[in-house]
């Protein structure tokens, strides 16, 4: 078993291919692939299987995944302290996101503080941001409803409010507020599973015990608004991810008021890394 063996597993292993990990660590297919056969036969380990085009892990394969990101961290680590930059922070900081209104905030402010760290921002709904965050694929998250999980570490960056988005010209496009129980009759346009917007709604429809059918359901924010505009339903977003639509107006929902709240959270293994403690430190200081 050697460094670049346990640098390959941990590409493919975070990138779900082969193709993706020899970009990332710029060398070829090959040779990636030459290292996984290598470490599974010298270990007697198998570590992934096939899922189509995806490689995905085995227990084994997880279970090493943990242990070759603690590894990447402390090399990272051991950089940070031998090669310090001005400020004490250098290298790269992966952060997801379940939209991009409330992460940017923190991430504008990180920039200004370290311009010599480089950023990247995966964006995902809800769900898939914190699968990425439990499987290590990024450092950090800002998303909202996070589970409860002893695993990590939370700091609140925003509370957004909902508002329905009804295309103008529609007879409710002018009151002030708008319930849930009134839009059921409406032609809805419901977020795919996996949002945290559309858990909020289902969950009240479901307390009421109203069975609502969406006309559409769409899998991301934009599509949402583009429906929305062309009139064909009423969606939902929060307040901030709304601005400079002049096709339709967002009308408050009452009682979801502050109904939304944004969280910066980190795995509780990750807190010691410098770059990850200072962008929570940065969600703080905006929040």
């Amino acid at each position: 078993m050697s460094y670049a063996q346990l640098r390959a597993f941990h590409a493919v292993a975070a990138e779900g291919s082969v193709q993706k990990a020899a970009a990332r660590l710029q060398v070829t297919q090959p040779a990636i692939s030459l290292h996984l056969k290598r470490l599974e036969t010298e270990s007697g380990t198998q570590l992934f299987r096939r899922s189509g085009h995806r490689l995905e892990l085995t227990a084994e394969g997880r279970a090493l995944f943990e242990a070759t990101s603690r590894m990447l961290r402390a090399e990272h680590d051991a950089m940070t302290i031998l090669q310090p930059a001005a400020g004490g922070y250098r290298g790269s900081l992966v952060v997801g996101a379940d939209g991009p209104h409330v992460v940017m905030d923190v991430v504008a402010e990180f920039c200004s503080r370290h311009p010599d760290i480089r950023i990247e921002v995966r964006m995902d709904n809800a769900a898939g941001t914190w699968a990425d965050l439990l499987d290590l694929k990024v450092d950090v998250a800002v998303l909202a409803g996070a589970p409860e999980s002893p695993k990590v570490l939370r700091q609140r960056v925003a509370q957004q409010s909902l508002v329905a988005l009804v295309p103008s010209g529609h007879e409710l496009a002018t009151p002030e507020q708008v319930t849930l129980t009134r839009l059921a009759s409406e032609k809805l346009i419901f977020r795919e599973t996996g949002s945290s917007t559309q858990a909020r709604i289902s969950e009240f429809y479901q307390s009421e015990t109203m069975a609502v059918t969406p006309a559409l359901t769409l899998g991301s924010r934009e599509a949402v608004f583009t429906a929305v505009a062309r009139g064909m339903g009423i969606g939902f977003a929060y307040d901030r991810e709304v601005s400079g639509h002049s096709q339709f107006r967002a009308v408050p929902v009452s009682g979801f008021e502050n109904a939304n709240t944004d969280e910066a959270i980190c795995l509780k293994s990750s807190r010691a890394e410098p770059s990850v403690a200072e962008f929570l430190r940065c969600a703080r200081d905006i929040s």
